[in-house]
Order: structure tokens, then sequence, then C-alpha cells
């Protein structure tokens, strides 16, 4: 028999459309962040008072067209947010879309989020209801959910023996139970299925790589002669290489064959390139396979060999998470890796609709959250957040990328405080596709930003300010030899009050449309006061003489203060590490070039009693 697990997904739908309606039909108080919490890396839907759950499972849905399909149904799988606590499950027949008449029940204790319970004896179904008392109140208000519509999961009140359905999708929960049923298919006709496929090895260009890959068969019969015929094609190249693999054993009723790689192996194209790779599956039964469609895979791969600058963390969280988060993420940053910093709760002092916007973007509902480079997420500030981030950042460690070069170029308009800024972006190197559904540049979104960071700061640690180009779409595919320039304009009114005090950074990177990968990440250094005209304002410190500026080697750098006030001098390379302190300076103090360890941007820091501590830029030659 196959063993067979069948899960009902949830996520929830954007926060607006969300409305709380508890099962026992009191109010849902609103003064929980976003309605919801997170435990154990899922989501989990906050709604007490409900103490029963179900959801409907119609196994004829997954073979149309069948009329001698059946489920024999051999237990459930289900994820609860906490343990300790018991349930109980229950199959019921189907009425006219209603739970009908009990068929088998089981209670077991709640020992571990994970919870396989199994009934005492099988059953088949065609259509069944999966029932779970599982009491939620105020000190245990979670279910888990996952992605869904809702539509086949229910919160039921029960009035005597009568059951009242409730459907999440109608009460406004864009979710699905996370409840899964345990057992086998029965049918007695042919039906294998690709069920996995992959390249393993050296992926890059000229590398060998092997495939990969699981059949399962469903049926009642056994497979004595499956293949699997795989093709490549890469841009301009269709269906340039193939292999034909065939299976050298039986595969029984019920059972699963794994490939691991053999020694067939594929050499990939010489050149960078985007590939496409499709297995097919076949056996001697293909005109009576139900579900063809089970029988192929198509993957795309990227083949680059451009290292990407840059490797972007983004942090979505509230201000109280700030420091937990930094230290658990701080020893696994590498010097290539900067951390992006989102504040989307409004009623925090750094938070903004920017911030409010990507969170919104990747669809989230509720905080912390990080994601390392577009490709994981980590959910919460659980036990196994420190494990999963240095697990993430080991595999992005060398990120590539299509993209050669980019140039970041930023020119004030005259007449005016804004800012023009034009991002390029080349390709010398990568063969792509060009058709819409296969470009990487059709599919994936622009982003550009205004960071900032206290200057004395050391870890490139950014907070958004404002977007310059959010999602924005690249019309036009970048092949080889080709390049592409894309265009803004910056208000600078208003956005750099503290420029004497803030560290700015443009920063603009290429993701999937989705938010998935990032296919190129980059930023670029600039100062605020080379754009906007109202200096006098912006930088309140013009009253302190710094000169020579930039300094040169064997020469001194003559610092006057404005009063006689006593003042404490500090020096910061450009990653805020303070590299010198002066103390009880009065009126002008020189400081010689060899406190200054190489050429560079350096910032000094003069604190005066009273008065708010100013910052200058100053360059070194060498």
């Amino acid at each position: 028999m196959k063993r067979f697990f069948l899960v009902i997904p949830l996520m929830f739908s954007m926060l607006s459309a969300i409305v709380g309606i508890p099962g026992d039909g009191r109010i849902m108080p609103n003064d929980r962040l976003y309605h919801f919490n997170y435990h154990n890396s899922v989501n989990d839907l906050q709604l007490y008072g409900a103490q029963k759950w179900a959801v409907k499972f119609n196994f004829r849905q997954v073979y149309p067209g069948m009329t001698d399909v059946s489920f024999n149904v051999a237990g459930v799988r289900l994820w609860f947010p906490n343990i300790g606590d018991s349930a109980t499950v229950e199959l019921y027949s189907d009425s006219n879309n209603q739970p009908g008449s009990r068929i088998i029940s089981k209670s077991a204790p709640i020992t571990d989020n994970l919870t396989d319970i199994y009934f005492d004896q099988e059953t088949e179904q065609e259509t069944v209801w999966l029932i779970v008392s599982y009491r939620t109140n105020m000190l245990n208000r979670y279910v888990a959910a996952s992605y869904g519509g809702g539509t086949n999961s229910y919160f039921l009140n029960e009035v005597n023996d009568q059951f009242y359905l409730s459907s999440l999708a109608l009460a406004g929960f864009n979710c699905e139970l996370l409840f899964g049923l345990l057992g086998d298919y029965e049918f007695d006709t042919a039906d294998i299925a690709l069920t996995d496929f992959d390249i393993i090895g050296d992926v890059q260009p000229g590398g060998r790589v092997y495939p990969v890959f699981s059949i399962y068969n469903h049926g009642n019969v056994s497979i004595e002669q499956a293949e699997v015929e795989i093709t490549m094609n890469r841009p301009g190249e269709a269906q340039y290489e193939g292999l034909t693999i065939s299976v050298p054993s039986i595969i029984e009723p019920h059972t699963e064959y794994v490939y691991d790689g053999g020694y067939q192996f594929i050499t990939l194209p010489q050149t960078p390139t985007q590939l496409r790779i499709e297995a097919l599956l076949s056996s001697e039964y293909v005109e009576n396979d139900i579900l063809l469609a089970n029988n192929s895979v198509s993957k795309s791969y990227n083949v680059f060999t451009d290292r990407q600058p840059i490797l972007l963390v983004e942090n979505f969280l509230q201000q109280v998470h700030y420091e937990t988060m930094n230290s658990l993420q701080d020893q696994y940053l590498t010097r290539d890796t900067d951390v992006l910093t989102y504040y989307p709760i409004l009623s925090d002092s750094l938070a903004n609709l920017s911030a409010q916007q990507r969170f919104n973007w990747y669809s989230f509902n509720a905080l912390p959250q990080t994601v390392i480079h577009g490709e994981h997420t980590i959910v919460g500030l659980t036990q196994s957040y420190e494990q999963l981030f240095a697990d993430y950042m080991g595999v992005l460690s060398e990120p590539t990328t299509f993209i050669s070069s980019s140039n970041c170029r930023m020119d004030a308009v005259e007449g005016s405080e804004n800012i023009y800024l034009s991002i390029n972006l080349e390709n010398t190197n990568t063969d792509m596709y060009t058709g819409v559904t296969q470009s990487l540049m059709s599919s994936s979104r622009l982003f550009a930003g205004v960071f900032a960071k206290p200057i004395i700061q050391s870890a490139d640690k950014f907070c958004l300010l404002k977007w310059v180009a959010f999602a924005d779409t690249i019309n036009s595919a970048l092949t080889i030899n080709q390049n592409i320039d894309k265009h803004y304009t910056i208000s600078a009114s208003g956005l750099f009050d503290n420029s004497s005090e803030l560290h700015y950074r443009l920063y603009f990177w290429l993701q999937d449309k989705d938010g998935g990968a990032i296919y190129y990440a980059n930023f670029s250094d600039f100062d605020p006061l080379l754009y906007v005209s109202n200096t006098d304002e912006l930088a309140p410190t013009a009253a302190y003489f710094i000169y020579p500026n930039p300094l040169k080697l064997g020469g001194s750098l003559k610092i006057s203060i404005p009063d006689l006030s006593l003042a404490k001098i500090s020096l910061y390379n450009i990653k805020g590490q303070m590299i010198d302190s002066k103390t009880n300076i009065r009126g002008e103090v020189k400081l010689n070039s060899d406190l200054f360890p190489s050429s560079g941007i350096y910032f000094i820091r003069i604190e005066q009693e009273g008065k708010k501590p100013i910052h200058k830029k100053i360059s070194i030659i060498k």
C-alpha cells in the first residue's frame, strides 16, 4: 500500500482582510499585534474559544474521472503549537457536505508538536471528515495552520449533538488547518509518479553532475520497464544534450524506488548560462497511467560564475528585538554580509511606511522575521533560531549572479533639493533566456532604497528610511554583452536632517518577483551634504574648523573648537571602529597623519558638555 500523508497547508491573507470570529461567539479583542503570533516556525491561528476543528478530505479529487478509487485511512498527522495537552481525533462520513455519522475515534496525549495518532483499525473512505477536539482558551489560544484558502477548514460549535460549521474562509481567514491523514490510496490501475528529480555535483560551467530521482508506484501492479529520459536545453540550443536512465529493478506496488546518482553523468556547458533540464518517466503501462502529469519534472538551474558583491540579511522587528537578534546573528556574519533593518510597526520610533510596505510585500503578518538573501525565512526568535541562521548563511556564503558589474551614480539637480539617481546593470559573461516565461529579468523586480545608521556603529547594519524604487519592473532581457539603465529622482527635503550623525547608503538589488532569491545586490555610499542646497541648516558644525581635508601623508590635521569649553575628540574608520581618542581638548589640537593606519574615509566625533555631538568626514591620502 502506498504510504500517503495528505496535508492541508495554511497562510494568512493581507492583514486588512483578517477578521477574528471565535468559535463560541465571543468578540475577539483587537489589542494584539497583527492578531497573530508565531510558535515553532509555523503560522498559528490565534482564535481562542473553539474546541473542535474540522477538515474535509475528498480523495476522488486527486484522481478525477476514476470511480474505483478510495483511501485506506490508518491514522492522522497533526501539528500542535503547544505540547502537554491531549486531543481526540474522529473520522466522520460526509452527509451533504456536512459531517455525518462517526466512523472511528482515538484519543492521545500531545507529547510533541508534530504528532502521529493511529487508529485501532484501518478504514477505506472516498470522502471523509477529520474532526479534532483540541481546546483553545486564553492560556492556550493557538491552532496551527499554513498556506491555503480556508475553504476546506472549519471550526465547529456544538449544540446538544449537532455540529454547526464555521468556515475559516467565510470568517475571513485565508488559511487551512495543518491537519493530515496517514494511509494508502487503493485502486487496481497502473499509476507511477516521478516524485523528485535533481542534479548533484559540480554545478558550474564545465562541471560534471549526476541525476538523482525518486519514483513511487501508486498502483497495485508491478512496474518492470521504467525509465527516465533527461533532456537539457540552454538559450539558443533546445535539447542540446540528453540521457536515458533505465531502472534496473522491479518497482513493486506501493513502494518507492530511489536513484542516487549512479555512474551516469552530464557535463554542463563550458560557459556561464541559464539551463533547463526536463525529466520524463515512462513504463510499459504508459498508456494506462492515470496521471501522466505526475510523470514529468522540469527544473531550471543557474550556472553562473560572477560573484554577488554583498549578501543581504533583512530583519523585520520591533526595537525590543534588536539586541537579541544581533547577538544571535553577529558571529555568523561575513565581511560581505550587510544587515538591513525594517521596523514595520508604526509605534516604534524608527518605523515608517516604507518598512511596512516591504513587510507586506513578503506577505508577513507577525514579528520578528529574518530573510537571508531573499531565499530563507526564519520566523520568530525560537530556540532553533541561531542554528537555522548559521545553516542558511553557510549555504549562501558565495552566491553567484549573471550581472557582471553595476554602477550607481547620484547627481544634484540644480535649483532644487532633488538627487538624480542612475543605476546601471551589465552582463558580459552569461547566456540568458529571453522569453517572457524564462527570462530572469521579466520575473524579477528592482528595489532601491535609502538606508542609514549611526556613524559610530561598527557593523554594516542599516535601517530603511525611504524607497527610491519599490518592485520596479525590468522591461528588457539582459542578454550577454548588454546593459540596462534605470533612472529615479530622490527628494532630499527633510530626509537628511541628521546628516551630521548618520552614515547614508543607497542599497539596490534585483529579486524574484514572488519574494524569492536575490539575484544581485550592491550599494553606494553617499553624503547628502554634497547634493542638498540648504547646507547651513543641515550642517550646524560649520563653526568647527577642520583643515586640511583631505589630509596627506606627513601632514597634520588641525581642529579648532569654537569656544573654550572642554571637548572630547574621537576618530573612527569607515566601519565605525574607534582608532583614537583625545580628551580635555580646549581651543585647538593637531593630529598627525600617522594616527590614520591607511588611506581612506574617516570620521571625527566632537563632544562637548551640554551640546549635541557632531561628526565630520575626512579623507586621508597616504
